[in-house]
């Protein structure tokens, strides 16, 4: 059913079928992946991985001047799937949907994030919630201000993290899709809600598992600070904590069931 508005973003059509989607099912099986994959915002940090362990491709998504290998990997729980993911919520959206509508059920994230409170850099965080400041999730999604973040999947994050000797907090996410509107008087007005990170993708991913009957969550760890007035901090955007990043992901998917 149609859902029109006087505002375009939260008209919605709540009917999961669409003609991009729908044209694909015969050209690609519905079992075509695993059950489980690990999103992977980290960069070079993928592919190196899968080159150690001489992954196979299951599957190749050719974006405009990118392209994204999804790799299968296996643990103690089965086959999954792993792919590095591009940045932004349509651009993410667009992996995710392909996978949930071809066999992926359950999906961890793993990326970096923007500090909104005095954090330090690689700090870890599984948000029980994601604040909806990004535009993909209400064509999931009738509007909402916050979207829970699957509590089965957090508490496999969580143990990893437990495991390796860190501490995981559950503070809110704030995603955001306008990555130059991050202004002062929006982080202050973030801050009050309860976020303590910013990231890009979140919200729009939990969306997109909820409309095709999937589990999500994500880990997160701090890369820059938006923490002080005087100024932004990129703290190199994060890139030593990205191997780590990895292999808590990776020990939180070997204890999801397939």
């Amino acid at each position: 059913m149609l859902h029109t508005q006087f505002v375009p973003i939260l008209e919605r059509d709540d009917d999961p079928m669409d003609l991009i989607g729908d044209g694909e099912v015969e050209k690609y099986p519905a079992d075509l992946f695993p059950s489980r994959a690990l999103l992977a915002f980290l960069g070079e940090a993928v592919g190196d991985y899968a080159h150690r362990r001489k992954l196979p491709v299951i599957d190749t998504l050719d974006f405009v001047g990118n392209i994204y290998p999804v790799y299968r990997d296996c643990d103690e729980a089965g086959d999954f799937a792993l792919t590095m993911m591009p940045v932004g919520a349509p651009a993410a959206v667009m992996v995710t949907d392909f996978l949930f509508r071809h066999g992926v059920a359950k999906a961890i994230a793993v990326g970096s994030c923007g500090a909104l409170q005095d954090l330090p850099a690689g700090e870890l965080l599984v948000p029980a919630k994601a604040l909806r400041d990004e535009g993909t999730s209400y064509h999931y999604l009738k509007a909402s201000r916050w979207l829970d973040l699957d509590a089965q999947l957090r508490e496999h994050l969580v143990s990893a993290v437990t495991r390796a000797g860190y501490r995981a907090t559950s503070a809110p996410v704030w995603t955001n899709d306008a990555f130059y509107r991050e202004t002062l008087a929006m982080i202050r007005h973030r801050r009050a809600e309860g976020c303590a990170i910013v990231d890009m993708e979140c919200s729009a991913m939990a969306a997109c598992a909820a409309l095709r009957g999937a589990q999500f969550a994500q880990l997160f760890y701090t890369a820059d600070s938006l923490a002080d007035p005087a100024g932004h901090d990129v703290r190199d955007w994060g890139r030593g904590s990205r191997g780590m990043a990895l292999d808590l992901a990776l020990s939180a998917m070997s204890t999801i069931p397939a």
